[in-house]
């Protein structure tokens, strides 16, 4: 566990997790705050009760749920509004997971490409899901169709909803329509360690790409631009409220607890805070390294005050939200990047980090 005074910044950890046998690229927290989901390297999720006893000694940590039913890396994780089913994707799949069991309740298959984000509707009605092969999904609560919008201009490398104003926050790489639509490969992978070979030629059968991924990319290939994106999105009308073009490969985003802000991880080595009422940047968090796979940054501390993020030197940064000032590097990890933060939503005092070590420290 990673615990931090209210005014001060994140310092201890109290708890290593040590279960999966791969890379752990994503952590996600139940509403509630009792159980935390690992995707993993391993094709796995686990589902874990965390004890919230306030003496970190007695702290009971347990694996509740072992998920082994992905035939690929596992990426994406989130959980319904009211934690009873656990979302995932591996490539261009999605499963739907009953917690109370463990029991797998649902695969859809619908998109093309690696879906890169899932989002569950503030409305509790349904979930979205958002792709590399430019679609946003719209499903309800039993994983049924109901909206799918294609074909928008960019490749989306992670999307978030907008609580309480109806809108989307999308980022990834702008799509130019081939010439010649037979020349169209699929070419974004994440450079895993060590990186992973060139793409086969068109004539070769493809091979599923390796989420987390960045934009590894030859600017020859038909379909992909070198210009980066973020994209506002109503999400009653589809309309674009804002298209903002940014230099650098966009990884992640996460929207602060007032819908004030969009904190998005940019490569090479940035965290950008854009204000959303006033449409402008804010502010960068700089210090840390990150140039070659997808980092998940969130926001920390009991009033949102602290920037959290992981790092591929394997180290953890913390950054204060109104002055950018970095205040902390947390060693611990391992050798690998630290892939995924992600805070507390009962106990705002504490965080979970995970990593390529194949551990998280919660």
């Amino acid at each position: 566990m990673h615990m931090y005074d209210n005014d001060a910044s994140p310092h201890v950890t109290t708890t290593i997790l040590e279960v999966h046998s791969d890379e752990v690229w994503n952590v996600a927290w139940s509403h509630d705050g009792t159980r935390l989901a690992s995707a993993s390297k391993d094709k796995t999720v686990i589902i874990w009760r965390i004890g919230l006893e306030a003496e970190t000694s007695s702290r009971d940590c347990t694996v509740e749920f072992t998920l082994r039913d992905h035939p690929y890396f596992v990426c994406c994780l989130a959980w319904s509004l009211d934690d009873s089913i656990l979302a995932t994707s591996a490539d261009h799949l999605i499963f739907l997971w009953n917690t109370k069991t463990g029991v797998l309740i649902k695969t859809l298959e619908h998109h093309a490409e690696t879906v890169s984000a899932l989002e569950w509707l503030p409305d509790g009605s349904g979930f979205m899901s958002v792709s590399l092969d430019r679609k946003i999904v719209l499903w309800d609560m039993e994983g049924k169709l109901r909206e799918s919008w294609d074909d928008i201009s960019i490749r989306v490398t992670d999307a978030a909803v907008i609580p309480g104003v109806g809108r989307l926050v999308a980022v990834g790489i702008e799509y130019s329509p081939p010439q010649n639509s037979r020349s169209l490969a699929r070419g974004l992978v994440r450079e895993s360690s060590p990186p992973l070979p060139p793409p086969s030629p068109p004539s070769s059968p493809p091979t599923p790409p390796t989420p987390p991924f960045v934009a590894s990319y030859d600017s020859s290939m038909a379909g992909y631009s070198s210009e980066n994106r973020m994209i506002i999105y109503d999400l009653e009308t589809r309309q674009v409220k804002l298209s903002v073009h940014i230099e650098g490969e966009l990884t992640s985003v996460k929207i602060s607890d007032d819908s004030r802000f969009a904190l998005i991880n940019h490569c090479p080595n940035e965290i950008h805070l854009w204000d959303l009422e006033e449409f402008r940047l804010a502010r960068k968090f700089t210090g840390h390294r990150h140039s070659h796979h997808v980092i998940r940054s969130c926001f920390g501390g009991v009033d949102g005050n602290f920037i959290i993020s992981g790092s591929e030197d394997g180290k953890v940064y913390v950054w204060h939200c109104d002055t950018g000032v970095l205040l902390e590097a947390l060693e611990g990890h391992g050798l690998g990047s630290v892939n995924s933060v992600a805070r507390n939503p009962c106990n705002r005092r504490m965080f979970a980090s995970c990593s390529d070590d194949s551990t998280m420290r919660v």
